[in-house]
C-alpha cells in the first residue's frame, strides 16, 4: 500500500477514484504544524527560527498518518501546487520522518506531486514524475509566515495600547485599509459640479426617429454650466433648422479576453454576481477539488496545448470553423511578479452536459471559467461604429454614435450558451460592443425634424469607493499580495471592524482613519505601497532560490522592532484617538470639546482632561444636556442603584451604576418609531449582530421578523 496525502477529505475523494486500490488517500485537514497561536513563536535571537507545533485540532490526525505510514511503502506528497501546498507538504515530511520506526524497519520514502487539475492523466502523469520537496518555496512560505507574524505581534499591542483592544496591523491587510481611508477622504474632499446635456429628438424624412446629444457650438465643445444656460441654448435652438452634415463609419475591433487568473476571476464573479472574493474562492476550491476546473489560485494566463487542441476542435463542432484564428492566441501577462509556470484557470470538461448537475454558486463560477475559456481562443468580434453630425444653422452640432456587429467573432459563445438565469442575462452587458446604439437608415445632407429637445441637469461624481473588484485589481496593479492573499485579506479588514459595506462598496470605520494615520505618521513603510510590493518581490525572489530568506526578514525586523520600542514611548493614546474638536463647549467648565474614538465609537471629552473629566456620546443618547446619565429606574437587584445607558460590543444596553459591585445588566430597546409588519403588535428596535445593524421586532423570540435593510426606506419607496 501507498499512503498519498492531501490537504481535504474532498480532494481525498476525488484522487481515490483515480488512484485505485494500490493507494490509501488520506486528508491531513490542512496545515498539520504552524506557529503557536499564542505568543511570538519566532525565536528572533537565532536566526528567526520558527518554533512551530501541532495544534490540539491536528493531533489526532498526526497520530493516524504517523500509523498508517510506518505500514506504507512509500510516502506520497499530493499537496497543492503552491508556496502554502509545498509548506504542507514539507511539515509532513517533517512529523512522519520523526515517527518512531519498529526495529528493522526501513526509513520511510517520500515522493512529491503536483497537478495543475484533479483529472486521470494529469494526475497519473504526475505520479509518474515524482520528485521532492521544493525547499525554495517552503523557505519563502516561512519568510512570508514570519514576517506577518512579527508585524503583527509587535505592532497589534501598540494599537491595543494606543487606540483600543483588539486591532490588528499586517503588511498587507493595512494597505488594503489604507487604500479604503484615502478614497474615502477623497470622497469627503470632493464638491460637485452642476453641469446640464440637451439631447434633441430628431425625425429623418422618412419619418425615423433617433436621439442625438448636443456637443459643440460654433466649432468649440460646449459645456452647459447652469439651467440659465441651457434654458438660453435651448430658446435659441427651438427656431433654428437641422441637418445631417456628416457620417463617419469606421471598422472597430473588439478583442477576446484573456483566460481566468485568480484576480480576474475574483472581480468578474463580484461585479456579475456580487460575490465576495471569500465566496468565490470557497467556490473555486470545490470545483477544483470535485476535478472540474483547473487549479485556482494563479496569476498566470498560460493555457496547455493539451487544452487548446481540445477547445479549437469544441468550438469548431459547436460553433463554426470561421470563428477560430488560424493559429491559437496567447496572452502577455503584466502583473508584477506573475508565475508563468502555472496554468490559467480553466476547465477540465468541455461537453456542458457533463456538469449539468452543477447548482448554485458552483454553477455560476463554473459558467464564467467555461466561457472566458473558449472566448480567449476565438477571432476579435468586427462591427461598424457609425458616427452621426446634426448641425444647425446657427452653428450648433449634435452627435450620436451607433453601431452593428458585422461579425460576432467571441461574442458568438454567448450566444451558444445561452442565458443560464436571470443574473446571467444581466452579465452579459459585459460582453456588449461599448452598450453602442443602433440608428435607422441616414444619409447626409439629410433635413431633419426636432420633435423635442430634452435637458437634464448632472452633478460630476466623487471617486467610487472600492469594492471586491476594484480592492482587488488596485492590490494587484500595485504588485501587493498574491492569489491567495487577496480573499483573507479582506476578511481580516472586515472581521477586525476596519470596513463595512454599503452595498458592494468598503467605507471605513472611525478606527480605520486613526490607526491608518497613526501608521503613515510613525511606520511609513508598513503601508506603503512600494515597500510592501518590493516585499512581494523579496518573496518571490527566494521561491526562485536567488536569495536566503533570513537575511530579507534581519533587514526589515531590526530597524521595526526598535521604531515600535521608541514609538511606545512617544505616542499618547489621548493624541492618538483625537479625531477633531466639536463646535460644542464644555457644560462644567466652558473649554472645547473634542471628538476622541473611544472603545465602542466617537465622543465627546473635554480637552481641559485630565483636570476636566467631562465627556458624553457624540449622539447625546442616555445622557442630559449636562453630560450627566439619564436614569432608566431602579435596578431590581440591588435595589439602590440607578439603570443608565451603557454601549457594548454587541450594541446598547442598560447597566447598573452601582457596577461593578452590581452586574445587573437588560436590553435596551433602541426603537425606530415603526410598528412590526408583521405582528403589527411590537416596536422595530435596532440591534447588532456579527458585527452588523440589523432591525428586529421588540417581541422576539414570539415574532421573529429581523431584516438587514432599514425597512423604513422600504415603506417610503412602496
Amino acid at each position: 500500500m501507498k499512503l498519498v496525502i492531501v490537504e481535504s477529505p474532498t480532494k481525498a475523494k476525488t484522487l481515490s477514484g483515480i488512484l485505485g486500490k494500490d493507494y490509501e488517500v488520506k486528508a491531513s485537514m490542512g496545515h498539520i504544524r504552524d506557529l503557536p497561536k499564542k505568543g511570538l513563536g519566532v525565536d528572533v535571537e537565532h536566526n528567526y527560527e520558527p518554533e512551530y507545533e501541532i495544534p490540539a485540532k491536528s493531533k489526532k490526525t498526526a497520530t493516524e498518518l504517523k500509523k498508517l505510514s510506518l505500514d506504507a511503502e512509500s510516502v506520497i506528497l499530493a499537496t497543492d501546487l503552491d508556496r502554502e501546498g509545498e509548506a504542507i507538504a514539507w511539515h509532513l515530511q517533517y512529523i512522519l520522518s520523526s515517527a518512531k520506526k519498529p526495529k528493522g524497519k526501513k526509513p520511510i520514502t517520500f515522493g512529491r506531486v503536483t497537478f495543475h487539475e484533479i483529472t486521470k492523466d494529469a494526475v497519473l502523469k504526475a505520479f509518474s514524475h515524482q520528485t521532492e520537496v521544493n525547499l525554495n518555496l517552503v523557505d519563502a512560505q516561512q519568510a512570508r509566515r514570519v514576517l506577518d507574524r512579527l508585524v503583527g505581534y509587535k505592532l497589534s499591542p501598540l494599537l491595543w495600547k494606543k487606540v483600543r483592544y483588539g486591532l490588528s496591523a499586517g503588511r498587507v491587510q493595512s494597505v488594503a485599509v489604507r487604500l479604503i481611508v484615502e478614497r474615502e477622504r477623497e470622497r469627503q474632499a470632493f464638491r460637485p459640479k452642476e453641469y446640464w446635456t440637451l439631447e434633441g429628438k430628431f425625425e429623418t424624412p422618412k419619418k425615423d426617429i433617433f436621439l442625438a446629444q448636443l456637443f459643440e457650438y460654433q466649432k468649440k465643445k460646449i459645456e452647459i454650466k447652469n439651467e440659465n444656460q441651457a434654458i438660453k441654448i435651448k430658446a435659441d435652438l427651438e427656431a433654428d433648422e437641422f441637418k445631417i452634415s456628416k457620417i463617419e463609419k469606421t471598422e472597430r475591433k473588439r478583442n477576446p479576453y484573456p483566460p481566468y487568473k485568480t484576480s480576474t476571476l475574483q472581480q468578474s464573479a463580484a461585479n456579475i454576481f456580487g460575490f465576495t472574493a471569500k465566496r468565490t474562492m470557497s467556490t473555486a476550491q470545490k470545483l477544483f477539488e470535485n476535478g472540474y476546473i483547473t487549479y485556482h489560485r494563479t496569476d498566470s494566463f498560460n493555457l496547455s496545448p493539451k487544452f487548446i487542441t481540445e477547445a479549437r476542435s469544441f468550438l469548431k463542432t459547436a460553433i463554426g470553423a470561421k470563428f477560430l484564428p488560424e493559429n491559437p492566441n496567447y496572452y502577455k501577462n503584466n502583473s508584477k511578479g506573475a508565475q508563468e509556470a502555472h496554468e490559467a484557470i480553466r476547465p477540465t470538461i468541455l461537453d456542458l452536459s457533463k456538469t449539468s448537475h452543477l447548482a448554485g454558486d458552483e454553477a455560476k463560477i463554473y459558467s464564467l471559467i467555461w466561457k472566458r475559456s473558449l472566448e480567449c481562443q476565438m477571432l476579435s468580434a468586427v462591427y461598424d461604429q457609425t458616427t452621426v453630425f446634426v448641425e444647425s444653422q446657427k452653428s450648433y452640432v449634435f452627435k450620436v454614435v451607433g453601431s452593428k456587429v458585422l461579425f460576432e467573432g467571441w461574442l458568438s459563445v454567448s450566444r451558444y450558451m445561452g442565458a443560464q438565469n436571470e443574473e446571467e442575462e444581466e452579465a452579459e452587458v459585459e460582453f456588449s460592443i461599448d452598450g453602442l446604439k443602433k440608428l435607422p437608415s441616414l444619409a447626409e445632407n439629410d433635413i431633419l425634424n426636432m420633435l423635442e429637445l430634452l435637458s437634464d441637469q448632472h452633478f460630476t461624481q466623487p471617486p467610487a469607493r472600492y469594492t471586491d473588484a476594484t480592492l482587488i485589481k488596485t492590490l494587484e496593479e500595485l504588485g501587493i499580495g498574491r492569489p491567495s492573499t487577496y480573499a483573507p485579506t479582506i476578511s481580516t479588514i472586515e472581521g477586525r471592524g476596519y470596513v463595512h459595506k454599503d452595498g458592494r462598496a468598503f467605507v471605513p470605520e472611525d478606527v480605520a482613519y486613526v490607526v491608518i494615520d497613526l501608521l503613515v505618521a510613525n511606520f511609513k513603510n508598513i503601508v506603503d505601497y512600494e515597500f510592501t510590493a518590493g516585499m512581494e518581490e523579496n518573496l518571490d525572489k527566494i521561491a526562485e532560490g536567488k536569495v536566503k530568506w533570513v537575511p530579507i526578514i534581519d533587514a526589515f525586523y531590526k530597524p521595526f522592532e526598535k521604531n515600535v520600542l521608541e514609538k511606545e514611548k512617544e505616542l499618547s493614546k489621548a493624541d492618538v484617538t483625537k479625531l477633531g474638536e466639536s463646535d460644542e463647549k464644555c457644560p462644567k467648565c466652558g473649554k472645547i470639546l473634542y471628538i476622541k474614538l473611544g472603545k465602542y465609537g466617537k465622543f465627546l471629552s473635554c480637552s481641559g482632561f485630565p483636570e476636566c473629566e467631562f465627556a458624553k456620546p457624540m449622539d447625546g443618547e442616555g445622557v442630559d444636556d449636562s453630560g450627566d446619565p439619564i436614569e432608566f429606574g431602579v435596578c431590581d437587584v440591588c435595589k439602590t442603584g440607578k439603570m443608565i445607558l451603557r454601549k457594548g460590543r454587541f450594541g446598547k444596553f442598560l447597566a447598573c451604576n452601582n457596577y461593578p459591585k452590581c452586574k445587573t445588566t437588560k436590553p435596551y430597546l433602541d426603537k425606530i418609531g415603526m410598528k412590526c409588519p408583521t405582528c403589527a403588535d411590537g416596536e422595530i428596535v435596532v440591534k447588532k449582530a456579527k458585527g452588523r445593524v440589523f432591525y428586529g421586532c421588540s417581541n422576539y423570540p414570539d415574532c421573529k421578523y429581523s431584516s438587514w435593510k432599514d425597512p423604513r426606506t422600504k415603506s417610503e419607496a412602496e
